[in-house]
């Protein structure tokens, strides 16, 4: 699990830095800024994924909704976060990062729907 949130991080430091150049050279710079924010959309996309594997929704999904005797009509509406307990209090801005990369399945979304916003945008430049 290490090594898979490893990947993500590098997969999601190139799409900033994807983006930032992209950014940089769409209003002053000799590099192709439509290439790189399409680059970086992708790589967003990539770590969207990571995320939600780093994070343990995939199996949590499988795992809890899978289940054909415990739910035989499909999942409920609602889904409830886990809440991990492991957590050291006296580190909360550590805690918090960890929490936003690596645990919450709300960060992945964002990347996906981020990903989405800059190839959007790249598409016009």
């Amino acid at each position: 699990m290490n090594r898979l949130r490893s990947i993500y991080l590098v997969v999601l430091g190139a799409a900033v830095a994807c983006m930032a150049s992209g950014a940089v050279s769409a209003f002053a710079g000799p590099l192709p800024a439509g290439k790189l924010l399409n680059s970086a959309a992708a790589l967003l996309g990539l770590a969207s994924v990571l995320q939600l594997r780093v994070s343990g929704w995939f199996d949590f999904v499988m795992e809890e909704y899978g289940d054909q005797e415990k739910y035989p009509f499909g999942p409920p509406s609602h889904i409830t976060r886990q809440i991990i307990e492991t957590d050291d209090p006296n580190q909360p801005i550590v805690r918090e990062a960890r929490n936003i990369l690596f645990v919450e399945a709300e960060t992945g979304f964002k990347l996906g729907v981020a990903s989405l916003v800059v190839a959007l945008a790249a598409a016009w430049f």
